[in-house]
This record gives C-alpha cells, sequence and structure tokens, in this order.
C-alpha cells in the first residue's frame, strides 16, 4: 500500500566563523558560510555566504553564488544573488543578478546588473553600439 520513497541525503555543510579571521578564503563546493565576527582578506564561496549583524568584513573581493549581508562590509561583492538586511552597511561596488534591499540597509558604492547574455566582462558592448550607431547616421548623412 505504501512505497518506500528514497530522499537524497541533502545534509548542509555549514561554517559558522564567530572569530576574526584572516586570509583568503576559497570554496570548490557548494557550502553555506557565516561569518558573524572580523574577516579581513578575500573570500570567494559557492553555495550561501551569510555575513552577520556583528560582523565586520575588509575584503578586496567577494565573490559567491546568494549572499545575504546583516553587517559592515568594505570591499567589491561580485554575485548571483544579493541580499541586504536592513542592518547592513556596505561601501564597495557590487555586480549582481539580483538585488533585493531591507528599508534601512546603506550601500555607498556603484551597482552594476548585467542581463541577458551581457556579461562583467562584456563591457564594451555599449561603446560598440553607439559606434555602430555613430557610422549609420554618418552613412545616412553622406547618401544626402
Amino acid at each position: 500500500m505504501f512505497k518506500k520513497v528514497d530522499v537524497p541525503n541533502t545534509e548542509e555543510k555549514v561554517i559558522d566563523i564567530e572569530t576574526g579571521i584572516q586570509g583568503s578564503i576559497k570554496f570548490d563546493g557548494p557550502i553555506k558560510l557565516r561569518i558573524s565576527g572580523n574577516f579581513e582578506g578575500e573570500l570567494e564561496t559557492k553555495g550561501t555566504l551569510i555575513i552577520g549583524e556583528n560582523a565586520n568584513v575588509k575584503a578586496s573581493i567577494i565573490r559567491g553564488e546568494n549572499i545575504k549581508i546583516e553587517g559592515r562590509v568594505r570591499g567589491d561583492i561580485v554575485c548571483g544573488r544579493l541580499e541586504l538586511a536592513s542592518s547592513a552597511k556596505v561601501v564597495g561596488s557590487i555586480e549582481v543578478s539580483a538585488l533585493v534591499v531591507s528599508e534601512g540597509a546603506i550601500l555607498k558604492g556603484k551597482c552594476q546588473m548585467p542581463f541577458g547574455d551581457e556579461k562583467s566582462d562584456d563591457r564594451e558592448a555599449p561603446k560598440k553600439r553607439s559606434e555602430k550607431k555613430q557610422q549609420e547616421e554618418t552613412a545616412s548623412l553622406a547618401a544626402k
């Protein structure tokens, strides 16, 4: 009457850093990383990165898939989805596909949101479109 359903083991790997740490941290596999203390250096994660309310992060670059910031961050951020909680204070440039900003969050810096097939390395695209339009206008004027 009842069938046993095999449920995949989705045990989440969680690392919680409550103390101060310096250096470069890079995770190749999906992980949930929570920083609750001080961090200085470079961060690259897959999975979810949570910067807690009492955290103070100074990073040259933070790269990740999903990042939630509740504390203070100074540094550039590149990620798929960035969520800034009401207690977040971010100083630095961000490049994200999706951005959620709660009322009270502070962001001081430049924000870029690529769309479609546009990538961060494709910053010349607007310039090329502008040059093409200018060439078309010149050709149009020459034909008159």
